[in-house]
């Protein structure tokens, strides 16, 4: 073998393992580049050799690289096989801290319910986040009447209808009025940072599945890690029997959550919650998440936590 085709070789060794160290690392598909490499490789390999002293070092060469490949697809076999749960954790512990950032983002949120009789309803609201404790949902009102505003600012929660007096109390008051009939569920499906962590907790099966993209409103592609948690006990009637998460590669933010109930014929509920990110607010403050941003002029307030008794 010329000297020529030895570095021909390295080079293709190299592309090899950097190919497969990089698929190992980043969630990407290189299916292709990996193979591409392994047919050049065996395609350069298999053409006819000069016989001299070099030959003994270039095979040396040969088994070392193919060992050095064998040994990360070996490592990749194992992370698919065993390690997969601990790196979908990896991913949605990311998507935890990005989602604890003091920064306001919309999502758009879908709920579909089933009533006693079998029909289903859904509703779309906008749901604008702020860390993990601070949330605000744009409600439309009954009958038309104009909008409800629900919202949580640290330990406050509070409720504007579109007239009449405000209701303000602790998440116990407001997620009364979100389980009454006709409202959206529980506040814990609106709190995204909640949501990871019940992906996370015990009783939940994580699975990674191909990497998706989801377009945003405003026009751009996202690619994104796509991640299945499924319920495995029963412990809990009220929890979700699985959740879908799709983030950002690049960023590891929320890009769409679904949450999926399994409701038996004649049963009332939630059948799903959709999330889906529409776009950062950054001009909203923290003002934002008061009850006194959404209503003007003076309205009475009544009080309904414990405290107030």
């Amino acid at each position: 073998m010329t000297d020529q085709q030895d570095s021909r070789l390295d080079e293709l060794r190299e592309s090899l393992i950097e190919s497969l160290l990089v698929s190992a690392t980043k969630c990407e598909d290189h299916t292709g580049r990996i193979a591409r490499a392994m047919s050049q490789l065996e395609a350069q390999q298999l053409a006819p050799q000069k016989a001299g002293p070099a030959r003994s070092r270039t095979r040396f060469l040969q088994w070392g690289s193919i060992g050095v490949a064998a040994t990360i697809l070996l490592a990749l076999f194992l992370l698919v096989q065993t390690g997969g749960s601990q790196s979908a954790i990896a991913a949605i512990q990311r998507s935890l801290n990005v989602a604890a950032q003091p920064t306001t983002r919309k999502y758009l949120l879908q709920i579909e319910s089933q009533s006693v009789l079998g029909g289903t309803r859904e509703i779309e609201v906008d749901l604008y986040v702020h860390g993990e404790n601070r949330f605000v949902l744009r409600h439309p009102g009954p009958l038309s009447l104009g909008t409800v505003w629900v919202g949580k600012n640290g330990p406050d929660s509070w409720l504007v209808p579109p007239v009449g007096p405000v209701v303000k109390g602790d998440r116990t008051t407001l997620d009364e009025w979100i389980r009454s009939p006709g409202k959206l569920g529980h506040t814990a499906d609106l709190h995204i940072a909640t949501v990871l962590r019940r992906m996370i907790s015990k009783g939940y099966r994580l699975e990674t599945l191909a990497d998706e993209e989801i377009t945003i409103p405003n026009g751009v592609a996202v690619d994104c890690q796509h991640i299945r948690a499924e319920r495995e006990t029963n412990d809990e009637e009220d929890d979700p029997v699985a959740i879908e998460l799709w983030s950002s590669c690049e960023t590891a933010m929320v890009m769409r959550i679904i949450v999926m109930w399994k409701l038996e014929d004649g049963e009332a509920g939630k059948k799903s919650v959709v999330l889906t990110f529409q776009s950062d607010e950054p001009s909203l403050t923290e003002d934002w998440y008061t009850a006194e941003a959404h209503y003007q002029g003076h309205r009475p307030v009544i009080r309904m936590d414990p405290a107030a008794n």
